[in-house]
C-alpha cells in the first residue's frame, strides 16, 4: 500500500499537501512549491548487501527538505530532516515498528530545541 498522494506534513502547526511527482523502484518524491519556499519529501526503500552470513537487510528513509528562496537580501536556505528504519529481513516487524514509533516519539519541537542547543 503506497503513501498517500498529496501527502500532508504539518510544519509549523501549517498543513502542507505535498504531492507525489514521481515514483519507483522502490523511491517515491512528493514536492510542494510556494512563492518563497519550497518543500521535497523523499521516500526510499532499498535491500543493502547481503552479510557474510548471508542475512539480507533492508533500509528504509524518509526525508524533507525545506528551501527557502532567496530575497534580495538574505541567501537561499536549506533545511533538512530524515529518519531511517534498517532491519533484517527475518527481523520480528512488530518489534523494528515499536523501535521506529520510539523514535517517532523523540520528533518534537523540544526535542529540535535541545539538539541545536547542542545537548546529548
Amino acid at each position: 500500500m503506497a503513501f498517500a498522494d498529496p501527502l500532508t506534513v504539518s510544519i509549523g502547526n501549517t498543513d502542507k499537501q505535498l504531492v507525489r511527482v514521481d515514483s519507483g523502484r522502490g523511491a517515491s518524491e512528493y514536492r510542494l512549491v510556494e512563492p518563497t519556499q519550497s518543500f521535497q519529501m523523499f521516500i526510499r526503500s532499498q535491500e543493502l548487501k547481503i552479510e557474510k552470513d548471508g542475512r539480507r537487510k533492508y533500509r528504509h528513509n524518509i526525508s524533507l527538505r525545506q528551501t527557502v528562496f532567496a530575497t534580495g537580501t538574505e541567501p537561499e536556505i536549506t533545511r533538512d530532516c530524515s529518519v531511517s528504519l534498517i532491519r533484517y529481513a527475518s527481523d520480528d516487524i512488530a518489534a523494528i515498528n515499536g523501535v521506529f514509533a520510539g523514535v517517532g516519539a523523540l520528533c518534537t519541537m523540544a526535542t529540535a530545541a535541545k539538539l541545536n542547543n547542542f545537548e546529548s
